[in-house]
């Protein structure tokens, strides 16, 4: 191999160790901006927001009567105050789509923690 030669792949390799270590900290900085993104806009934290805000205590109360004080899994009767909000479409499959009234109804807790995150048709 010539001493031309020998240089240019020297050179080359050396450019390719600094592409290299330039690509992990990019690497290392895109993972890092992703989990603070994530720890903002964390679906659960939205809708808990949400469910203490004032628009979420008057759905709440305007569900309990639309459900006519029932739970929409076994129908039977529901006290307002132990009431909890179930996600139809759940949080850990649909992220912030399923933080849509539309998509809540209110459960005992109970049966809200049979159902778990299957998707029941409350029809």
């Amino acid at each position: 191999m010539s001493t031309g030669s020998a240089d240019n792949l020297a050179r080359l390799y050396s450019e390719l160790l600094v592409l290299l270590a330039q690509e992990e900290e990019i690497r290392k900085s895109t993972e890092e901006k992703l989990a603070r993104a994530k720890s903002v806009i964390d679906p659960r934290k939205e809708f808990n927001k949400w469910l203490q805000s004032n628009a979420g205590k008057t759905w709440k109360q305007k569900q309990f009567q639309y459900q006519e004080g029932k739970c929409a899994a076994c129908g039977e009767s529901l006290r307002s105050a132990d009431a909890v909000v179930h996600h139809v479409l759940p949080l850990k499959d649909f992220g912030s789509a399923a933080n849509k009234p539309e998509n809540f109804r209110l459960l005992h807790p109970g049966c809200n923690l049979e159902i778990g995150t299957k998707i029941v048709d409350f029809s």
